[in-house]
C-alpha cells in the first residue's frame, strides 16, 4: 500500500487529467515547480503499476508511457509532428474476423498516427 505524498498525488492528478498517456519526462516536465527529481517520477509510476493505479502504454518508438488504469477501453494517436499521444474513445471491434482459424484474441491495441489539432 501506498502512503500518502504530494509527489505521489501530484503525479496521479496529472495523469487523470491528461488527454493521454504521457511519458516519465513530460510527467517531470508537467511537475517542475514543485521540486520532483526524475528518480522520483520513474519510482511513483513504477509503484503505480505494481500497485495497479497506472497502466503502462508501450509505444512502437519512444518511452513507456503511463496512465491511470481504471481509464475504459480505449486506444490512441500519436502526432508525427510533435510526438503527444492522445486517448482516442470507442474500438472499431470485430478483430475476432480476422484471426486465424482455431486462434484467440486476448487484447489488442489500435494505434493511428497523424498530426494532432495543434500541428495541422
Amino acid at each position: 500500500m501506498q502512503r500518502k505524498s504530494r509527489h505521489r498525488d501530484a503525479v496521479q492528478g496529472l495523469l487523470q487529467e491528461s488527454e493521454g498517456p504521457l511519458s516519465a519526462a513530460e510527467v517531470r516536465d508537467a511537475l517542475e515547480a514543485t521540486g520532483i527529481g526524475q528518480a522520483t517520477v520513474y519510482r511513483l509510476l513504477n509503484e503505480g503499476v505494481e500497485d495497479g493505479v497506472f497502466k503502462a502504454v508501450e509505444m512502437p518508438q519512444g518511452p513507456t508511457r503511463y496512465e491511470p488504469k481504471d481509464l475504459p477501453h480505449h486506444h490512441h494517436f500519436e502526432c508525427t509532428a510533435c510526438g503527444k499521444v492522445f486517448d482516442i474513445e470507442g474500438c472499431p471491434g470485430g478483430l475476432k474476423k480476422l484471426l486465424p482459424k482455431g486462434f484467440s484474441l486476448e487484447a489488442h491495441e489500435v494505434l493511428l498516427y497523424g498530426r494532432c489539432e495543434a500541428c495541422g
